[in-house]
């Protein structure tokens, strides 16, 4: 052997701790040939003998005492790393991060944090509000609600819903302006965003993609503010900026008024995550509380809990 083995010094502790061989090999469940064939490897490590044997056991012999200390010292130790060790593992296995957009965690994700602690309270939730698209990998998250291309190849995951984006606007804007009738007249309308705003939108359906297009294309020439994050594109119509393109059901739920219902572009949502984050149970819980949110919420993200009316200016 030229290598001293970690498990060595555990079994010849508890020889030394029953000073015998037999009760020793019971304790650690193994046979006593077995046990005295691994200690004989020890003693040929350090080279000397650490046991003089006897019919009523062992004594150690004053290498053997010599060894005692030391490998208590390193029981001792061990112990401690590993009571250590659980603590912090324990720690971060009660800890479920998830990164998702600012409209999502405001209006889908935030309002069912609640009813997930009250099914489990060692849950804590670390919750990434960002329209970037976080790294799994980099950033320690454990999910992502992604809208769009799912992105990185090395995430698991599925879609679990769909969200239509529409054209929105307070009803202030309208009551000032001709309401559109198609996609035409948003020539004719200040625009909230810019045209780099709209071109990272990926698997759009191509039936769809005029919409963007004829959005974008205004944006280029009538564009009255660019402001980032995206987010705040809510709070730009909601002060009366312009027209928006939004995910409908978070601009229903800030009370703008969509314009043009019957064009939208649909986008996927994506719950990834690593194939190791279902090593910790509690993230394992998680995912199966989010996958069932999403699949009883399909129709609220689908935008079709309530139909939106534009104002009309009065003559």
């Amino acid at each position: 052997m030229t290598e001293a083995n970690w498990d060595l010094f555990r079994l010849f502790s508890v020889v030394a701790r029953t000073g015998s061989v037999n009760r020793a090999a019971h304790e650690l469940g193994m046979s006593q040939p077995t046990l005295s064939r691994r200690l004989k490897e020890l003693e040929r490590y350090v080279a000397a003998p650490l046991f003089f044997r006897a019919s009523s056991g062992v004594k150690l012999t004053q290498e053997g005492e010599d060894l005692q200390r030391s490998a208590g010292e390193m029981m001792l130790a061990f112990d401690s790393f590993q009571r250590d060790l659980r603590s912090r593992v324990g720690q971060r296995s009660s800890v479920v991060r998830i990164s998702a957009t600012e409209g999502m965690t405001k209006h889908w994700l935030l309002p069912r944090v609640k009813k997930l602690r009250e099914l489990n309270r060692r849950i804590y939730l670390e919750i990434i509000s960002t329209v970037n698209q976080q790294s799994v990998a980099t950033s320690d998250l454990d999910y992502v609600i992604r809208m769009g291309d799912p992105g990185e190849n090395d995430l698991i995951g599925k879609r679990v819903a769909d969200i239509p984006m529409g054209i929105f606007a307070s009803e202030r804007y309208l009551a000032a302006r001709p309401v559109p009738r198609s996609l035409h007249d948003l020539k004719d309308h200040d625009i909230i965003g810019h045209t780099a705003d709209f071109v990272s939108f990926r698997n759009i359906r191509p039936s769809q993609r005029h919409v963007l297009e004829y959005f974008s294309t205004a944006a280029g020439t009538r564009s009255v503010v660019r402001v980032n994050p995206v987010a705040n594109h809510f709070a730009a119509a909601g002060v009366g900026l312009g027209l928006a393109l939004l995910a409908v059901p978070f601009a229903q739920a800030e009370g703008l008024v969509q314009v043009l219902p019957q064009e939208t572009v649909t986008m996927n949502v994506w719950l990834l995550r690593r194939r190791e984050s279902d090593l910790r149970k509690l993230t394992r819980e998680v995912r199966r509380f989010l996958e069932g949110e999403f699949a009883a919420s399909k129709a609220w993200l689908a935008g079709t809990h309530r139909t939106s009316r534009p104002t009309r200016r009065k003559a």
